[in-house]
């Protein structure tokens, strides 16, 4: 009976495994993110664990140990990796914190919470050469194809996991909710895999010690970080009053703000790029009798609500992957209006699907994650796709989050627009310094006689210190060219980016592609 039902251990096991190695990524997106770093680093911490548990596994309990041993020690595994579960969700904020930086979380915080994964990975990971052994061990007939039948299952419960997590669960019950189920399903396998018959007692008493700790951390320490979770990304919001006295909300998605909306003002902006691109973009309004924008990453739909109350308004299309999100900025965030449209897709395939034709005075690129773009939405392709659908006197604007000191991204995004735009500008803060990451606006013309003669753009924004309300100040853009700005050195350690290749990691993390030579 037992042999028969191994490959199903295997196989829930297996699904398990996966289903954490998603959630580990998702309960630590409010502090580092999902970008490719923490899938990468999530992807090796599981395949590692899954490594030395199965070189464990086939090691442990002696050379030739008897059928009731290795079943103890398979269900020792699966109520071991069920504890270590548990735990996560209240582990993964102080991993996090622990580790941060100074300017927030970075490389160590990543690879520790990553490293969460290696317990329970592990302990599933002795499940399939334990369950080999046993097979072995009963010499019954037809082993070829209950070992088949052990490495089938491995495979296919992993695709199960993958799927059941991915398509549903992770929606359904969220990140800790996820964790929580892959842990009832070891903790199911464990508790029939144990010798119960003649030694109750001390099966239950296995049990309780294996998931006790799991328990304890997961009872006093877990909270939710997020107001709602969906398929993509931990919602989270902040409220505060303006200091114009006016109900202002940011959105945060995962673990950086995405949109400031002034709840009694709509026209209010308060973040310092979207108050720039709406400068910039009101030069291309005023050339236009009919008035039409495209807002490709919606988030809480800022800048999208300011234009559509307008007078006259803007007719703004808002192209939104998450149809949660999309659903949180009309009611949350107050993003409704006739003028304002929301068609929920990856901003490509919703531009791709519009009328090659010129309908737009702006197209504004404002999707990112984790400080990095979508690397399908900088190349040289997807601006084609923009300028098609760009009338003459239009602009593109791209919101770029990138290191300061190097630029690396924006100056390459610029490198690459220029081959289409008669005209492309480096837009950056003026305090912005040279450390960390920040906001850059990345103009592209289509037509050079639509540039501006501003070299500097003054806005109001709304500055917050930790634990103090929002203070409002002007703060200065500055645009980077001429010979001793962008024009000099745009081409220096810049890339041309491709849907063959735009490495974005790569230049947000300030590798350059080529020989560097000093900046402005």
């Amino acid at each position: 009976m037992i042999v028969a039902l191994l490959p199903l251990a295997v196989f829930l096991s297996a699904a398990a495994c996966l289903a954490v190695e998603l959630a580990i990524v998702r309960l630590g997106a409010p502090h580092v993110g999902q970008s490719l770093l923490p899938w990468t680093a999530a992807i090796i911490a599981v395949l590692l664990g899954l490594t030395l548990g199965h070189v464990l596994g086939g090691r442990a309990g002696g050379p030739q140990p008897p059928p009731a041993r290795l079943l103890w020690l398979m269900a020792t595994a699966c109520l071991g990796a069920s504890g270590a579960a548990i735990a996560l969700p209240a582990l993964a904020a102080p991993v996090a914190n622990a580790l941060a930086t100074e300017d927030g979380a970075g490389i160590a915080s990543t690879i520790g919470l990553a490293a969460l994964c290696l317990p329970p990975s592990i302990a599933a990971g002795f499940v399939t050469p334990l369950a080999l052994r046993l097979q072995l061990a009963l010499r019954l007939p037809g082993q070829a194809r209950q070992v088949a039948a052990i490495y089938a299952a491995s495979a296919a419960g992993s695709v199960a996991g993958t799927v059941a997590a991915g398509f549903w669960l992770l929606e359904q019950v969220g990140a800790a909710g996820l964790t929580f189920a892959a842990a009832a399903t070891w903790a199911a396998v464990g508790l029939a895999l144990l010798p119960w018959r003649g030694r109750p007692a001390a099966a239950m008493l296995r049990a309780i010690g294996l998931l006790a700790p799991g328990l304890g951390i997961a009872f006093f320490g877990w909270s939710s970080a997020c107001a709602i979770e969906s398929r993509y990304t931990c919602v989270r919001y902040l409220d505060t009053t303006s200091s114009q006295d006016t109900r202002l909300r940011f959105m945060i998605l995962d673990e950086g703000v995405h949109s400031a909306s002034d709840l009694d003002d709509p026209r209010a902006l308060h973040l310092g790029y979207a108050a720039l691109a709406d400068r910039l973009a009101a030069m291309a309004f005023a050339r236009s009798a009919d008035r039409q924008a495209m807002v490709i990453g919606g988030g809480g739909a800022t800048l999208p609500r300011a234009w559509a109350n307008q007078s006259p308004p803007v007719s703004v299309l808002v192209a939104e992957l998450d149809p949660v999100v999309a659903a949180e900025a009309a009611t949350a965030m107050a993003a409704t209006g006739p003028a304002l449209h929301t068609v929920i897709g990856d901003g490509r395939a919703v531009l791709r699907s519009q009328p090659a034709r010129p309908s737009y005075d702006v197209v504004l690129m404002d999707a990112y994650r984790t400080r990095t773009a979508p690397p399908h939405l900088v190349t040289r392709e997807f601006g084609a796709l923009v300028h098609a659908r760009l009338r003459e006197t239009g602009v593109f604007l791209s919101n770029v989050i990138d290191r300061a000191d190097t630029l690396l991204l924006a100056r390459s995004l610029a490198k690459t627009l220029a081959l289409d735009y008669a005209a492309v500008e480096i837009w950056r803060a003026e305090e912005a310094g040279t450390a960390g990451t920040t906001n850059v606006v990345v103009v592209a013309w289509k037509s050079a006689d639509s540039v501006p003669d501003a070299g500097r753009i003054t806005v109001p924004v709304s500055i917050m210190a930790a634990g103090e309300p929002p203070a409002s100040r002007d703060v200065s853009w500055r645009r980077l060219d001429g010979e001793t700005g962008l024009r000099a050195t745009m081409g220096q350690c810049a890339m041309l980016l491709t849907d063959d290749r735009a490495p974005v990691e790569r230049l947000l993390a300030g590798r350059a592609p080529c020989p560097s030579r000093p900046g402005p």
